[in-house]
């Protein structure tokens, strides 16, 4: 398939506190981002944020873009088990993490 599509139907989950940092090897590696939610936000305001993520991720996922995580410990049991409760598996280590 040849598409416009920058990003080569890669994504990465990134964590918040590792986005800058990793940005020059996401662009480099074609991969296009999904934030994870900053530290210091209500908890109520971090689930809905990582409920609409998995509904991304699950929807990338479903038509066939290779989806990475980068976490940094914080959010990443509460993203599985909302991936899981959508039918996802648990997500690869993004190899740059």
């Amino acid at each position: 398939m040849n598409s416009a599509d920058p990003r080569g139907r890669r994504i990465a989950v990134v964590a918040d506190s590792r986005l800058e940092a990793l940005l020059p090897e996401l662009e480099a590696g074609g991969f296009g981002t999904i934030q994870l939610p900053p530290a210091g936000l209500e908890r109520e305001i971090v689930s809905e944020w990582l409920e609409q993520v998995a509904e991304h991720v699950a929807e990338f996922v479903r038509n066939g873009y290779e989806v990475v995580l980068a976490g940094d410990g914080e959010n990443e049991e509460e993203l599985r088990a909302k991936l899981s409760e959508l039918g996802i598996a648990d997500l690869a280590a993004a190899p740059f993490a």
